[in-house]
Parts: structure tokens; C-alpha cells; sequence
């Protein structure tokens, strides 16, 4: 019974533990210069979150839809 004691003031400690810390957070990626949607050609101002990366270059969006867009089929917007 002793065991069955100790065992659960183990589990107990472990989880309380485990509440006490933050959650990660998730990296924010945002635009890191001003650039043009590939989509509609508006320009996207530094710091938008609208963002996705292809062959290693990173394209700002001004919107979700042009984001959407981008990402199903990049080769149709961006130019080899």
C-alpha cells in the first residue's frame, strides 16, 4: 500500500510540475522587407504575417486568398 502511495505522490508532483511551466510558443515568421504579392502584384508592406517560403525565398501576401493561391500552385506565380 506503501508503494501505491509513493507512486501516486510521484505522478502527482510530475503533473503539477508540468502545469507550472509556459507553453511553447510558436515561431510569428513575418515579411521581412517590402515586397509584391505574387498573386495580384499589391505591394506588402514589411511585417505582414501573410507569408510562405518556396525554393528558399520568402513572398508576402496581401491577403489569405492570395496566400491560399500561392501555395497550391507556386510555379504558376513565381519566374524561374
Amino acid at each position: 500500500m506503501k508503494r501505491v502511495i509513493l507512486i501516486f505522490s510521484v505522478l502527482v508532483s510530475i503533473q503539477a510540475i508540468a502545469f507550472q511551466q509556459e507553453p511553447k510558443k510558436e515561431k510569428s515568421e513575418t515579411l521581412a522587407k517590402n515586397g509584391t504579392d505574387p498573386v495580384c502584384k499589391m505591394t506588402v508592406k514589411k511585417g505582414t504575417k501573410l507569408v510562405s517560403n518556396h525554393k528558399e525565398r520568402q513572398y508576402g501576401f496581401c491577403s489569405k486568398m492570395c496566400k491560399e493561391s500561392f501555395e497550391k500552385h507556386p510555379e504558376k506565380f513565381v519566374k524561374n
